[in-house]
């Protein structure tokens, strides 16, 4: 189960969204751990039971199930916390124009496909089936619609058509786990800034290269 506590949040503070399994947000507690990224994980808020809760408690991050009226919950806890960022990781809800516009710019997603092909739910699937030759993953800022925000970082990979869509899935998950870190560690460093739907690294930009 998950708890109602909550960790006094550092400058460089992390709050992360779940709904599943919750490997991208093993990986970036792990990431933190072995100081590849220089944030604490302050919170895992979930909006339903799932995996993602079991992980937490095994890495001891405080975890916070959301209760029916999730919007305003959520909402009071990320006033509450005061993340630097909110990292969403597999979250299946599509976040209040409210809260978007309260956090701007200080919410990440990571979607598992080039966006803008692909976007929703079942994204690894929905190109294996298309016969895309390459795909990959985005990572990028949360706008008030669905996986349209700004875009910081893609990542590529060739499509082996012999591949099963479990190999595929698999190879993604990869480039999500090592890239997501680094992406949230360059954001936290400052350096960038956004023109329009262009988003600008001017510094770090070897962490993504």
């Amino acid at each position: 189960m998950c708890g109602l506590l909550h960790r006094n949040v550092s400058t460089r503070g992390l709050v992360v969204l779940a709904s599943g399994n919750g490997s991208n947000f093993e990986a970036i507690v792990k990431a933190s751990n072995e100081g590849l990224l220089n944030a604490e994980i302050a919170q895992l808020i979930v909006d339903r039971d799932c995996h993602a809760i079991e992980r937490a408690r095994k890495l001891s991050v405080p975890c916070r199930k959301l209760n029916e009226s999730w919007r305003s919950d959520l909402e009071t806890l990320l006033d509450e916390i005061s993340p630097s960022l909110v990292v969403l990781a597999g979250f299946l809800r599509i976040l209040p124009k409210r809260i978007v516009k309260k956090w701007r710019w200080k919410i990440l997603n990571i979607h598992p496909s080039l966006l803008p092909a692909f976007p929703g739910m079942h994204a690894i699937r929905k190109a294996y089936e298309h016969g895309v030759k390459v795909t990959g993953i985005t990572i990028h800022f949360v706008d008030e619609g669905v996986d349209t925000g700004p875009i910081i970082l893609q990542k590529a990979i060739e499509v082996d058509p012999a591949w099963s869509l479990s190999e595929l899935e698999e190879r993604i998950h990869k480039l999500e786990h090592y890239w997501y870190s680094r992406t949230i560690e360059v954001i936290l460093n400052g350096g960038w800034h956004i023109e329009g739907r262009r988003v600008f690294i001017e510094k770090d930009t070897r962490q993504l290269v």
